[in-house]
């Protein structure tokens, strides 16, 4: 997942670590250590300063880049969780998608959950939110 400038990318791998690598210097930036299972998905907020990651711990964590720590860590799903996703507009609603076949919305200031939609009859694969903070978008292995 890139950063809003472009500057900074976000990877996650099998081992259960994340990283922020700078691309202007190619060097990474900050290992991101913390979850238990492989970590799947990642989105950088809209503040550039803050990174939730997720995966196969059925967990979701928003890091703090400026202190290199975990902020908070989200006991999200009954499932691994397939996608993450900040509004991307002010950052303060964050998505999660899961095998357990839901999308769950939380606020992101509070690290409450706002919302668990349920319309999915297989493994949720993505999640994204549109910039108009109204729309959003999910994909499945339900095929819908």
């Amino acid at each position: 997942t890139w950063e809003g400038d472009g500057a900074l990318v976000c990877t996650t791998d099998l081992s259960g670590i994340a990283r922020v690598w700078d691309l202007r210097s190619g060097r990474t930036l900050t290992v991101l250590e913390g979850h238990v299972k492989q970590v799947l998905a990642c989105d950088f907020s809209p503040n550039g300063y803050h990174v939730a990651t997720a995966g196969d711990d059925n967990t979701c964590k928003i890091w703090d880049l400026r202190k290199k720590a975990t902020l908070y860590t989200l006991a999200a799903h009954g499932g691994l969780i397939s996608s993450v996703c900040f509004e991307p507009t002010a950052g303060h609603v964050l998505a999660t998608a899961s095998y357990d076949a839901t999308v769950k919305l939380w606020d992101a200031r509070l690290f409450e959950l706002v919302k668990s939609l349920a319309g999915h009859t297989g493994r949720v694969m993505d999640v994204d939110l549109g910039a108009d903070g109204c729309t959003m978008a999910t994909a499945a292995h339900d095929r819908t």
